[in-house]
């Protein structure tokens, strides 16, 4: 199983890029649950959090309360490069503001 480089955000903690297997059982592992996939900033990025985080995530209505990752996805999930990690890490420091 390969792995993934993502920027993980976990609750009352800083987000931070980790490395992860590339595996929906595990998807669901770290998120607590079912999976839901959201667009975030570009196109070739994906929000990875609960499903029952996804619908308040998708019309910024309030700040996550459970993991979720960040990841690239073009077709397939693919790890992102350390520019594009650091621009993620840049947006959702952004976003985390907007949602308190």
């Amino acid at each position: 199983m390969s792995e993934l480089h993502v920027v993980m955000v976990m609750p009352e903690k800083r987000p931070y890029i980790t490395d992860i297997p590339n595996s929906p059982k595990e998807f669901e592992h770290l998120v607590g649950g079912p999976v839901d996939i959201l667009n975030f900033h570009q196109q070739q990025y994906r929000l990875v959090c609960n499903i029952d985080e996804g619908y308040d995530l998708t019309y910024n209505k309030k700040k996550p309360s459970s993991t979720f990752f960040i990841v690239k996805y073009q077709g397939q999930f693919e790890s992102l490069s350390e520019a594009e990690a650091e621009e993620v890490s840049h947006v959702l420091k952004l976003k985390l503001k907007k949602w308190k």
